[in-house]
């Protein structure tokens, strides 16, 4: 089964924790604790061998693996190998945000998820403020992601057409491709394969399933279909003149008015017009007249795509990446009167901590002071006197 749209859930590697440790040194400590090591990212990888993502259809959740706690006797903690998804060329990558990334490259990858920072050790945390610290940092927790890959086939050439106008029988006799044919409509359901490989270049083409009016705005298989044309070069539009209800003229008119009404600047791309079935004694003037089945005039239809010059054009599509792929870093959110959660990354970070209480309550009260939060409660309208929740800690708001 073709599989070209699936929702995963991911979660990155949480952060190994740092440790607390001293040397002495006549009479005097200093802090030796080492560093935990990093949760494993998860990263989308694309592979010019997949085509689609029945691979990965019975699993829909990822996890990374967990960075390694720092150990006592003063080894930083190891960290955890990446968790690399392999995905077909021409996956596009949403949230519920929107498009993130399009990937329309061979081995191109991009971490759609990153591992949690190992916990630093005391002898990192050592600072003028304060000298001799007696905690160090959890690990960064892991995140959670939920994102929906969806596939738009890479390749040279798209044959387009109403249904049962020949298009499965023209791939299997033009190419390695195994697509069902019969003599009844919608035989071919979901795209067909295929490799010219008897030409100067290879070219890799696809038959789509037919189109109807109405395929534009979602009627039958519609954009499911459409979506395929973004990252095609040629688009070969066959033609059945055995067909009751259109004409060859209206079959044309049909398929331009449903593609381009998709995606306007599929115009650019350019179109050869092939009509089918002239086993059946149905021949048009000035246009290439072939039998799919018979396999008579073939040949020039595939001298017109060599002349194409396929190897120098370009798709429509462009590989996109968007830069700001992590969440928000806080959110407040009032639960009862006057008494206030702030919860997220930045919070993690702030009291993420283990050891010697007053070091912990200190450094927190510390790192609190010093982030974005005050001024956002401030925006907010907190006030004085109200409860604030931070993680597992508790306080009164004096601002």
């Amino acid at each position: 089964m073709f599989v070209d749209k699936i929702n995963l859930t991911l979660f990155s590697g949480s952060g190994g924790s740092g440790s607390i440790s001293f040397s002495s040194k006549s009479s005097k400590t200093s802090p030796n604790g080492a560093s935990g090591g990093s949760g494993g990212s998860i990263i989308l990888k694309t592979n010019k061998k997949l085509f689609d993502y029945s691979h990965i259809n019975s699993k829909s959740i990822f996890k990374a693996d967990n960075g390694g706690d720092a150990s006592k006797n003063l080894q930083s903690g190891k960290n955890a190998t990446d968790l690399i998804i392999e995905v077909p060329i021409g996956t596009s990558v949403f949230d519920d945000s929107g498009l993130l990334a399009k990937l329309i490259h061979d081995n191109q990858e991009i971490i759609i998820l990153e591992g949690g920072k190992g916990g630093l050790g005391n002898r990192e945390l050592k600072s003028l403020r304060n000298t001799n610290p007696g905690f160090a940092e959890q690990g960064q927790k892991r995140i959670k992601r939920e994102i929906k890959l969806e596939l738009s086939l890479i390749t040279d050439i798209a044959i387009l057409g109403l249904p049962n106008s020949g298009k499965s029988t023209l791939i299997k006799k033009i190419t390695n491709s195994n697509a069902k044919t019969d003599s009844y409509p919608f035989t071919t359901i979901s795209p067909n394969l295929g490799v010219i490989d008897n030409l100067d270049d290879k070219y890799v083409i696809c038959d789509l399933p037919g189109l109807i009016k109405g395929a534009a705005v979602g009627v039958g298989l519609g954009k499911s279909i459409l979506k395929h044309l973004i990252n095609t070069k040629v688009l070969i539009f066959l033609l059945d003149p055995s067909n009751l209800d259109l004409n060859i003229n209206e079959q044309i008119i049909l398929l331009q008015d449903e593609i381009y009404s998709y995606e306007e600047k599929l115009k650019e791309l350019p179109v050869l017009i092939i009509v089918n079935k002239s086993d059946l004694n149905k021949v048009e003037d000035n246009l290439i007249n072939i039998s799919a089945l018979e396999g008579s005039n073939l040949d020039i239809l595939l001298q017109k795509i060599d002349e194409l010059d396929i190897a120098n054009l370009k798709s429509l599509n462009r590989s996109f990446l968007r830069t700001e792929l992590e969440q928000n870093n806080f959110n407040v959110q009032e639960l009862s009167n006057n008494y206030w959660e702030v919860d997220g990354h930045d919070v993690d970070n702030i009291v993420g901590l283990l050891g010697n209480e007053n070091d912990v309550f200190n450094e927190i009260s510390y790192r609190f002071e010093n982030s974005d939060i005050p001024d956002e409660l401030k925006l907010l309208g907190v006030q004085k006197g109200s409860t604030i929740k931070l993680g597992s800690f508790e306080f009164t708001y004096e601002k």
